[in-house]
C-alpha cells in the first residue's frame, strides 16, 4: 500500500472515530447506533462495520484515543525539566486545554470511566476495558507522583488521605467535560481564560500560592492556537 493510500485510511479511521465522538456526546451510548454514526458521517454502515464489529467495539476505539490525547497534552509537562509545582501547573493546563478542545472525545473517556464494565459481553470487550482501565490508573499514578514530590518540597498540601485529594484535584480538572459548550464568540483567549481558572483553582486546592501560579501561567509553554 502506498503511503498516500496509508494516509488515506488513517484520515478515514480519524473522520470515523471524530464522527462517532460527536454521536457519543450529543445521544450517549444508549442512543447512539451505528446508523447515527454512518449518517452522521454521510457514509454507509458498512464503512463503520469495514473498522468495528460491534457499537461498543467503536466505543472503545473512541475512548482509547481520548485517553491518547489526554496523555499527549499532559506529556510535555510531565516531562520538562523545573519544580514539581511548575510540572503539575503544565500538565493540569494541558489536560484542561484537552478537555476544551477535544470535548466531544472527553464526553466519551467520562463516560466510559463510569460505565465501567457495562455491557463488556465479550472476551475481547473485556480485555480492553481491563486495558482502559490499566491505562487511567498510569495517568492518574503521573499527576500523583508530582504531587507527592512537590508536598516533598514544601510547595503543595495534601489532607491525610492523598486518594481523595487526588481524586477530588482530578475531578477539578476534568470540569470543563460537564459545563462548558462551544459558543460563537469563543476566541483562544477566553479559552485559555477558562483554562487557567480552573487550573488556578484547582492548585489552590493543593495549598500552591498565589504567586507561583501567576508566574506559572504566565511561563506556560501551551496556549490556544
Amino acid at each position: 500500500m502506498s503511503q498516500t493510500a496509508v494516509q488515506a485510511r488513517s484520515e478515514r479511521y480519524e473522520e470515523l472515530l471524530r464522527a462517532a465522538a460527536e454521536c457519543f456526546q450529543s445521544r450517549g451510548f444508549a442512543a447512539t447506533s451505528i446508523d447515527t454514526v454512518a449518517r452522521h458521517l454521510g457514509a454507509t454502515k458498512g464503512r463503520v462495520y469495514h473498522y468495528f464489529p460491534s457499537k461498543m467495539d467503536l466505543f472503545n476505539a473512541v475512548r482509547e484515543r481520548a485517553m491518547d490525547l489526554v496523555f499527549a497534552a499532559s506529556d510535555d509537562g510531565y516531562a520538562m525539566q523545573g519544580s514539581p509545582a511548575e510540572r503539575l501547573y503544565e500538565m493540569s493546563a494541558g489536560h484542561v486545554r484537552s478537555m476544551i478542545d477535544d470535548l466531544p472525545y472527553m464526553h466519551v473517556l467520562v463516560d466510559g470511566l463510569q460505565m465501567l464494565r457495562y455491557s463488556t459481553t465479550t472476551q475481547f470487550q473485556r480485555e480492553a476495558m481491563e486495558a482502559h482501565l490499566a491505562r487511567r490508573d498510569v495517568y492518574e499514578q503521573r499527576f500523583r507522583e508530582v504531587v507527592v514530590e512537590g508536598v516533598a518540597d514544601g510547595q503543595l498540601h495534601v489532607g491525610p488521605q492523598l486518594s481523595v485529594t487526588i481524586q477530588s484535584f482530578m475531578g477539578t480538572l476534568n470540569g470543563p467535560v460537564f459545563w462548558y459548550r462551544p459558543r460563537g464568540d469563543d476566541t483562544s483567549e477566553s479559552r485559555q481564560a477558562i483554562v487557567d481558572d480552573v487550573v488556578r483553582f484547582a492548585l489552590s486546592g493543593l495549598g500552591l500560592n498565589e504567586e507561583s501560579i501567576t508566574l506559572y501561567s504566565s511561563q506556560s509553554r501551551k496556549v490556544f492556537a
